[in-house]
């Protein structure tokens, strides 16, 4: 009697497959898995032939699964977990102990996830205490010693730290909001933020009509209120948000500067585990 031979799920492949899913993009997906674009793609035309079917549909938009990528992706989730469990207990290295990290809540968001993903794949046995804040009150922290990872966002680079990415500023308001048009401009940005003072010096340089409308240091009240179309704010071009999108304003509202996103360690001596999510950090950036 004739039997079917097995055919066996390639892991790296699949990892390939979840992180293109799960990030949009092959360009990112092999960055983050320190691959070629041209290898990832190759691994992904393997796997389509080998299973007879079209995982991804992709578009000027970037890729996203089709119906039978999403059932692949349930799957393929579920056994690279099961994956990485059993290789972390069994083969991880005895690094153990906890890093205090400290980033400001508007640059949590996209990378900060995937890379304390990764890293605790990595290190299943080092803990990872994160704290948000201001950039002045994380600095604060950390010269005091109570951080020993700070990302901050900085007008001007402070000595000590290292610039890993530059942005500009852009205003944002919630998804068709009209907040934007209004005048005077009602603005939304917590007291400590660190983008106050030059969304509001442009305002003012460009003899805007502005009134403050958050009284509060707390970001995510402010940023509530953005997304209800109360006001509007100054966040990094790179911060994606469902309730809030960049406003296209048309020159209606003055250009906002660059900003740097700094990051601050302790010396390795002092702690190596941090120096190990320092590598982490800088390539998610990269």
């Amino acid at each position: 009697m004739a039997t079917n031979r097995l055919h066996n799920l390639d892991l790296s492949t699949l990892r390939s497959f979840v992180t293109i899913a799960e990030s949009g993009s092959m360009t990112r997906a092999a960055g983050r898995l320190f691959m070629t674009q041209s290898a990832i793609s190759m691994q992904i035309k393997r796997l389509e032939q080998s299973l007879g079917l079209t995982v991804f549909d992709r578009s000027a938009q970037g890729m996203t699964t089709t119906t039978e990528g999403e059932q692949l992706l349930h799957f393929a989730s579920q056994m690279l977990a099961i994956n990485d469990e059993a290789m972390g207990r069994l083969t991880s290295p005895d690094y153990e102990g906890q890093i205090r990290l400290g980033v400001p809540c508007d640059i949590i968001y996209p990378h900060i996830p995937w890379v304390l993903k990764d890293f605790s794949r990595d290190y299943p046995r080092v803990q990872i205490k994160l704290s948000s804040g201001s950039t002045l009150s994380l600095k604060k922290q950390f010269r005091q010693g109570l951080l020993d990872v700070v990302l901050t966002t900085e007008r001007v680079a402070s000595q000590g730290g290292r610039i890993i990415a530059t942005q500009s500023l852009v205003w944002t308001g919630a998804e068709d909001g009209v907040a934007w048009k209004q005048r005077p401009l009602p603005l939304g940005i917590s007291k400590n933020c660190a983008f106050r003072d030059s969304a509001t010096k442009a305002l003012d340089d460009g003899n805007f009509e502005w009134v403050d409308v958050v009284a509060t240091a707390d970001d995510i009240a402010a940023l509530a209120m953005v997304s209800a179309d109360l006001c509007i704010s100054a966040e990094l071009e790179s911060v994606k948000n469902p309730s809030r999108v960049t406003i296209e304003h048309g020159g209606q509202l003055p250009e906002l500067p660059e900003f740097s996103i700094m990051l601050y360690s302790i010396n390795a001596h002092d702690n190596n585990l941090a120096e190990l999510l320092v590598e982490y950090l800088l390539h998610s950036s990269s």
